[in-house]
C-alpha cells in the first residue's frame, strides 16, 4: 500500500513547490505497517460520514487530500480546516511522521 498526503493553502503555500508526503507500507516495520492499515481502514469508514461545513470561509485555511493505492484499488480522501475528522487527522499525523517528500 502507498499513500500520498497533499496539503494546499495556508500561509506560505506555493503551488509549484508543494510536494506530497509519501509513505510506502513496504518501507515500514511490521508494527508500523499494521498501524498504517488500521488508520487507513478507520479513515475510509469515516469518509462517508457527514461533516459540518464552515459558515464563513476561513482565512489561510488548508485543505488536505490523501491518495491511497493498494491491492483493492485507489482511494481519495479529502478534508479541510476547520473540520478535519478525527480518523483522517490520525492518518495524516502518521503520514507526516513516517513519510518523506
Amino acid at each position: 500500500m502507498r499513500a500520498e498526503l497533499f496539503i494546499e493553502g495556508g500561509v506560505g503555500f506555493f503551488p509549484g513547490l508543494a510536494r506530497p508526503i509519501v509513505v510506502q507500507a513496504a518501507g515500514l516495520s511490521p508494527d508500523e505497517s499494521a498501524e498504517f492499515a488500521k488508520l487507513v481502514s478507520a479513515a475510509r469508514a469515516e469518509g462517508g460520514t457527514a461533516r459540518p461545513s464552515a459558515k464563513k470561509p476561513v482565512p489561510d485555511a488548508r485543505s488536505y487530500r490523501i491518495s491511497i493505492a493498494g491491492d483493492d484499488g485507489k482511494l481519495e480522501l479529502e478534508a479541510a480546516d476547520p473540520g478535519v475528522p478525527p480518523a483522517f487527522a490520525a492518518l495524516m499525523s502518521f503520514l507526516k511522521q513516517h513519510g518523506h517528500r
